[in-house]
């Protein structure tokens, strides 16, 4: 059997496939399915979406677990993002048949990076975002929290700071707050996302809602906390202060 140089066999990929391809096009469906076998196994693939369902899984567990937990889940985070970039360059140059499987990838990958963002926004302090816009990770922690996939970064207004001046909730310019926003559809949520949450936090959240109320006449607004774990009586002060409880510790 004729066995071929690297560089005739390089000659043939570059050059005589394409040329091929063009003067028989109806032999690219075998040429497509020769290079996935070649570049990307189905065992390949079906081990990358076991190894999501099973990391899936593990997140869940995590939110209560140590420091070092989510160091190692991270790299995972990390490994998994690695060989999606692998894939996705051998997919580069397929037509427009194959949008569907793009968008597949792109649906996975949004749903790890949302719950990455979540385990940074609530347990790694955001001392981790890779250059990331702090509003983009903001986004993708309250699309997990709030299972609301049509939250964008540029509807997310952080550290706004407000002084109550006509004393709505205190002395006249006494008080001054730090609050976080989610503009969207002509409504306004004041949230707050704490690794614990105490009665006292929710006290504060709601005197922030009622000033924004006070700046915004005619608008909705509402408040929202999100916790990982809660003290006493916090379900029981929502409830009284009309505020929103998202808990993600149960």
């Amino acid at each position: 059997m004729l066995k071929l140089k690297d560089e005739e066999v390089l000659y043939i990929l570059e050059v005589q496939l394409p040329d091929m391809l063009e003067r028989n096009p109806e032999l690219e469906p075998r040429a497509f399915r020769a290079f996935l076998k070649a570049f990307v196994s189905k065992e390949e693939f079906a081990a990358v979406l076991s190894e999501l369902r099973e990391l899936r899984g593990e997140v869940r567990h995590f939110r209560q677990e140590t420091q070092e937990r989510f160091e190692q889940i991270d790299r995972r985070f990390e490994e998994i993002d690695r060989r999606f970039e692998g894939i996705d360059r051998r997919f580069e140059g397929i037509d427009r048949r194959f949008e569907g499987i793009d968008q597949q990838f792109a649906a996975l990958r949004q749903m790890i990076a949302d719950e990455h963002d979540w385990v940074e926004l609530t347990v790694g302090g955001l001392q981790r975002r890779s250059g990331r816009k702090l509003e983009e990770v903001v986004a993708g922690a309250l699309r997990v929290a709030l299972r609301r996939s049509d939250i964008k970064p540029e509807q997310i207004r952080l550290r706004q700071r407000i002084v109550d001046e006509k004393g709505v909730v205190g002395l006249p310019g006494q008080r001054h707050f730090e609050i976080d926003i989610l503009a969207q559809d002509g409504k306004i949520s004041v949230f707050e996302v704490k690794s614990y949450c105490e009665w006292e936090d929710v006290d504060r959240l709601a005197d922030k809602v009622t000033l924004v109320r006070s700046l915004n006449p005619g608008v909705e607004v509402e408040g929202i906390m999100i916790a990982m774990s809660i003290g006493d009586e916090v379900r029981e002060r929502c409830r009284e202060l009309g505020i929103t409880l998202v808990y993600h510790g149960e």
